[in-house]
């Protein structure tokens, strides 16, 4: 299902949509494609319970990040209280989705850096 932000005005995927997505693009059928994304939510999660740290090269890395204690003001009486140390999991963006967030296009294409050597007329010669 697509769904549309009013806030900010961009459409959510959802994980069906993305199933049917992947599905066309992969050639396979939707049981398969759900089972193969279910496989790799549960892989990355149970990874990340581990401690481990899980990288797709281009997409991005997933891990386990310390959060520091903090003091906050209570929104209920206005008292200082103490949010204790925790862990959680951070994302950081590969090249490659990062690229595709600063493109005009929503199509990314992988092209070859440009040679460095450059082409003459051939009247200058």
């Amino acid at each position: 299902m697509t769904t549309n932000s009013s806030e900010k005005g961009h459409t959510v995927i959802g994980k069906d949509e993305l199933i049917h997505h992947i599905a066309a693009k992969a050639g396979t059928n939707l049981k398969e494609t759900s089972k193969v994304i279910e496989a790799f939510t549960e892989v990355v999660r149970e990874e990340i319970a581990q401690g481990h740290e899980v990288r797709l090269m281009g997409f991005g890395t997933w891990n386990i990040r310390e959060v520091a204690s903090r003091k906050v003001k209570s929104i209920r009486g206005g008292n200082q209280i103490t949010i204790p140390a925790r862990k959680r999991v951070g994302f950081s963006v590969g090249a490659v989705l990062s690229q595709a967030a600063q493109s005009d296009t929503s199509k990314v294409t992988h092209k070859k850096p440009a040679s460095t050597r450059t082409m003459h007329d051939p009247a200058e010669r």
